[in-house]
């Protein structure tokens, strides 16, 4: 575990051989505005975007706010006012996170707010604004009837993997797959609803940060739920490892076409997922050290989520490693 000064947090991990990763890649907050809070709120966002306001200077990283993107939405079921944050470094790096003010329901306009970012950049690149904007909006917000208080509605746990993008595979069963490929190495897949509990997302770290090492990346969108709630989203994934086949210690159990298969698992261990239900489970005595089961730990899982449930009482100390 590590968690450093500008408060970004990592748990490192060991299974099977690979040093995991896992964090928390992004964060909801929720809330309601408390009775007259909603004014203040929006003349404070206003002034943002007229003049802009400085991190403070005392601060060691070189971000600040360069600029604020405000559009409205006037469809049912969307957030009204919509302002995204941008910031840069002197790299002129973008760091961004998302405030919606005003939520439109067919009965009309209720006074609520949602805020997305993730932590590890936002905190890590410009913690003290993202920690007095936060307690700003906490306090002129109300949740269940307690006010200066905020939900954290969900987050997406990460778990970065040291291989290939196609040695990570996920048995969906029934839930919905959309893949975008193009090449065994280059592809994104999805599954299940984006807008629930549960949406998983697979891809390649290495070539989305430009890294030279294999890096694949697990997401998966969960909310602050017990172990038991939430760990069955992880049962369907596979990590395959290269080469862990001897074909010569087959012998003649096998028939010509399923030692060619074998053979081809061997060099593209994402054909696996081409094959029918019944064939891997008669490959299942060959596969058991090539295919390996992914179990979610519970130590890691209670160390990133109890991280995450820090910021409803916005503790500085466990968030932004903030001293004072």
């Amino acid at each position: 575990m590590s968690l450093d000064y500008f408060g970004q947090s990592t748990y490192k991990e060991k299974w099977n051989g690979l040093d995991l990763v896992y964090s928390c890649d992004k964060i909801v907050f929720t809330g309601r505005f408390a009775f007259g809070g909603i004014e203040p709120m929006l003349g404070w966002l206003a002034q943002l975007r007229t003049f802009g306001v400085l991190a403070p200077p005392d601060q060691p990283w070189g971000y600040f706010l360069k600029e604020v993107r405000f559009y409205e939405k006037f469809a049912v079921m969307s957030y009204r006012n919509n302002f995204v944050f941008e910031f840069f470094n002197e790299a002129k790096e973008k760091v961004s996170f998302y405030l919606g003010v005003g939520f439109n329901t067919a009965m009309g306009f209720v006074e609520t707010w949602r805020v997305e970012f993730n932590p590890n950049k936002v905190l890590l690149n410009c913690g003290a604004w993202a920690r007095d904007f936060l307690l700003r909006l906490k306090g002129c917000s109300k949740v269940g009837g307690l006010t200066n208080s905020i939900e954290v509605k969900s987050f997406d746990l990460a778990i970065d993997f040291p291989v290939a993008r196609d040695c990570v595979l996920y048995e969906k069963g029934q839930r919905v797959h959309k893949l975008f490929m193009y090449s065994a190495l280059n592809r994104t897949d999805y599954y299940g609803d984006s807008r629930k509990h549960g949406a998983t997302k697979i891809y390649n770290k290495a070539l989305e940060a430009g890294l030279e090492r294999d890096l694949t990346r697990l997401e998966v969108t969960l909310e602050l739920d017990d172990f038991d709630s939430v760990r069955h989203y992880f049962e369907g994934l596979r990590v395959l490892r290269h080469g862990q086949i001897v074909m010569e210690e087959l012998g003649t159990s096998l028939k010509q076409n399923d030692r060619v298969f074998l053979e081809l698992l061997n060099l593209h261990p994402e054909y696996l997922s081409r094959l029918t239900y019944r064939k891997r489970d008669a490959f299942k005595p060959y596969l058991k050290d090539f295919v390996q089961p992914f179990v979610l730990s519970l130590k890691a899982f209670h160390y990133v989520a109890g991280w995450t449930a820090a910021f409803i009482t916005l503790d500085i100390r466990s968030i932004f490693g903030d001293d004072r």
